[in-house]
């Protein structure tokens, strides 16, 4: 649906104009909206999935047509997260990153509604992830930090563990998880990562810079607690933060 979606797009741009795209859209989501009371429930949950991705859909193509979008090239549709089939592969394009689509598949989550604070957090995490580095949305609890991490993860077909820090993981346990994420190309999305004590965040923070550097350098092999591993290159490491203060007890500030 998504790579047709884009092929259509960009197709329109040649032949000047995106109605036609825009009626097929309504009529789907019209189609789609009418037989979700008919389905069972796992029936139920994909087509929500994909009602949810025409309303997102429908909000890119209200939002290039305002902005009178001719263009491929133009930074309003560089910036969202395009999906193509190249050599029979999928590859997902957004601004200058490029991933590919590792079709791991856990089950029929729950999509996130698309809002425009998790587009701009989709575009921050994947330019990170094409400069080897990982992300850190920060901000209150309830937010949708992690949900947005695990998002973008289901939508490149990444596997993503979620992992809750509290003052009683030390550096050797947190060296252990990272070499497993890096070992099998998975996410890592480290909940509340200052809650760990300082002593561990310092040393921690080093692990993560390590990895770092071997995914930016796209190095096969890393060197992690006197270990040499394999590095899968789809590895990502993300934390999330609350603010430190502020009613958030048994929070640290990170170090520098």
């Amino acid at each position: 649906e998504q790579i047709d979606f884009c092929s259509n797009v960009e197709a329109s741009f040649s032949k000047g104009g995106l109605q036609g795209i825009d009626r097929a859209l309504q009529e789907k989501l019209a189609q789609y909206t009418e037989n979700i009371t008919e389905a069972d429930s796992v029936l139920t949950l994909k087509l929500k999935s994909i009602i949810l991705d025409l309303i997102h859909d429908r909000d890119i193509l209200s939002q290039l047509q305002r902005e009178g979008v001719t263009s491929a090239d133009t930074w309003h549709w560089q910036k969202q997260l395009r999906f193509y089939l190249v050599d029979k592969k999928c590859v997902v394009r957004m601004c200058d990153a490029q991933n590919s689509y590792t079709y791991e598949y856990q089950g029929n989550d729950p999509k996130l509604v698309h809002t425009p604070l998790t587009d701009k957090c989709f575009l921050t995490l994947t330019q990170a992830l094409h400069l080897g580095y990982g992300g850190n949305p920060y901000g209150p609890a309830g937010t949708g930090k992690t949900e947005s991490v695990k998002a973008l993860g289901q939508a490149l077909a990444r596997q993503v563990l979620v992992f809750n820090c509290d003052e009683g993981i030390d550096f050797k346990s947190m060296g252990r998880i990272f070499t497993g994420l890096v070992k099998c190309g998975a996410w890592g999305c480290f909940d509340e990562f200052n809650r760990l004590e300082p002593e561990v965040l310092s040393a921690v923070s080093q692990q993560i810079q390590t990895i770092q550097g071997a995914l930016k350098e796209k190095r096969p092999k890393l060197n992690l607690m006197g270990t040499e591993i394999d590095v899968g290159p789809n590895s990502g490491i993300f934390v999330t933060l609350n603010p430190a203060g502020k009613g958030y007890g048994g929070r640290s500030e990170l170090p520098d």
